[in-house]
């Protein structure tokens, strides 16, 4: 048990929607799970508080008006509280008094808010993150998207055969264009049979009616306790372009998306523009009904759609709500410090460095460290050294202190935005307090422009090395594989 306590904050309703709810409910699971205790309070109407006691009934709620309260609410209700996680686009007051971690959901410029930790899941958010400069600590991207436990358990589910193609339809809690039943009635344009299912909680009139004259079956159900299990039975969802965007992906259900409210807007275009979905438009919606009516050739080709369905797994790995909860627990215990400028320089490593990296990467501690821990011979390294300046996505580094070599950093590119970092110390300059300021002279001469993810890959059992990324705001990215090596990540955004 961890003995720390998370208090969450959140709106959730018949006019807030469930988004927010079902991200806290997330999150504060996987704070359970790891031995925190939790609480909920926020905006969270009747309806909002039913869906929170079918969804985990253990979890207290503490029922308080998220727009009218004061600080000394939150000073009272959070006073033996470790860390605060608010997802609200709403006001809330000045919180900076407080001792405790401030974590925020934000999603595009809606939520922004001085933070220790600043959250934003929405897909390419590391290219567009709203004020970075408000919070010591980021996770951006789509790594950092909440998936629920319902999500996980269904992502390997396998779907049987139908005679016809299945289409799960659901737009929030809210709608407040009216967009359900215009997409129903729109499916009379697509030819071939299909079997619908439509996600209705308030199960409207206009809904129901256009259900009842549709050319295909259509199911209308209204609140359902697991919707990931009904979705996981279907080849293709219409949903809006909110929260369940990234539960979907996960699962690998194929989707076309609506942008039903404008804080939508943002994270609708990134998906649409990344291939992920198909775009069926914005408010006001002109050319729905068309567009609804092209999804015809998609639902015909079960290739693609499997296409599809495997590369949005591989895009959202469902880890977002565990990199949440191990930063709170790592910056709990390690808060970043900046560094002052430090006097060494960082230079492109050349063919006369051959001797002095041969020796240093067969020195017994660093190869301790290493995933590769035998020695190796000249001949092998040579053929390393040429191939590694050559190599346009490695930046080989020598780091000098007055001239004189004390540590090499060698960065590779793992994908268009991320590099990873590998450093050592000279045997002889061990010792000085060097690690940090090779660190920071090796981020100076990684001549990429943000955003960029810099990632480093550590032995769970070298102390050393995972607090020198720690101070230095590098956050949990992947917990220890079987060889006992974890990964952290720090972005550089814009």
């Amino acid at each position: 048990m961890s003995g720390r306590r998370v208090l969450l904050h959140c709106n959730a309703g018949v006019e807030a929607g469930m988004g927010h709810l079902m991200r806290t409910l997330t999150i504060a699971r996987e704070a359970r799970d790891r031995g925190w205790a939790a609480s909920v309070f926020g905006d969270v109407d009747a309806v909002g508080a039913e869906v929170l006691r079918r969804m985990d009934p253990e979890l207290e709620l503490l029922t308080v008006d998220g727009v009218a309260a004061s600080l000394g609410d939150f000073a009272e209700l959070g006073r033996d509280a470790d860390v605060i996680h608010l997802d609200t686009y709403r006001e809330v007051p000045d919180l900076s008094s407080l001792a405790v971690l401030l974590s925020n959901m934000q999603d595009g410029p809606f939520g922004v808010r001085d933070a220790d930790l600043a959250i934003d899941a929405n897909l390419a958010s590391e290219r567009t993150f709203a004020s970075p400069e408000r919070s010591r600590s980021h996770l951006a991207g789509i790594d950092a998207a909440v998936v629920r436990a319902q999500v996980l358990a269904q992502r390997d589910a396998r779907k049987t055969a139908a005679a016809a193609p299945r289409v799960l339809i659901v737009m929030g809690g809210t709608d407040p264009h009216g967009v359900t039943a215009r997409v129903v009635a729109a499916f009379d344009r697509v030819p071939s049979p299909v079997e619908i299912t439509v996600i209705d909680p308030r199960r409207r009139p206009d809904v129901l009616s256009a259900a009842g004259s549709s050319r295909h079956a259509v199911q209308v159900l209204g609140f359902v306790e697991d919707l990931p299990a009904i979705a996981a039975s279907h080849d293709l969802a219409v949903t809006a372009a909110g929260t369940s965007v990234w539960d979907f992906a996960c699962m690998g259900l194929p989707m076309a998306l609506v942008c039903v409210a404008d804080n939508q807007r943002v994270g609708y275009r990134q998906v649409v523009e990344q291939g992920l979905a198909v775009g069926l438009g914005e408010p006001p919606h002109h050319g729905l009904e068309e567009r609804i009516g092209a999804l015809a050739d998609l639902l015909a080709s079960p290739a693609s759609l499997a296409r599809t369905a495997a590369e949005l797994k591989r895009t959202v790995d469902g880890l977002g709500s565990w990199r949440i909860v191990a930063s709170w627990e790592q910056l709990l215990t390690t808060r970043p410090s900046v560094e002052p400028p430090s006097g060494l320089v960082a230079r492109a490593a050349n063919v006369d460095d051959g001797r002095r990296l041969f020796e240093w990467r067969n020195d017994p501690e660093v190869r301790s460290g290493s995933r590769s821990r035998g020695e190796i011979d000249w001949r092998s390294h040579t053929d390393w050294l040429a191939r590694s300046l050559r190599n346009p996505d490695r930046r080989l580094l020598i780091v000098e202190s007055d001239g004189v070599p004390v540590a090499t950093c060698r960065w590779d590119r793992r994908s268009a935005d991320e590099w990873e970092i590998s450093i050592t110390v000279a045997p002889e300059s061990r010792g000085r307090g060097l690690a940090a300021s090779v660190l920071q002279a090796a981020e100076r001469a990684l001549a990429a422009q943000p955003p960029v993810r810099m990632v480093a890959t550590v032995h769970g059992d070298n102390v050393a090395s995972r607090r020198l990324f720690e101070r230095a705001g590098y956050l949990p990215y992947l917990p220890a594989d079987d060889d006992g090596f974890l990964t952290l990540a720090r972005w550089r955004l814009s």
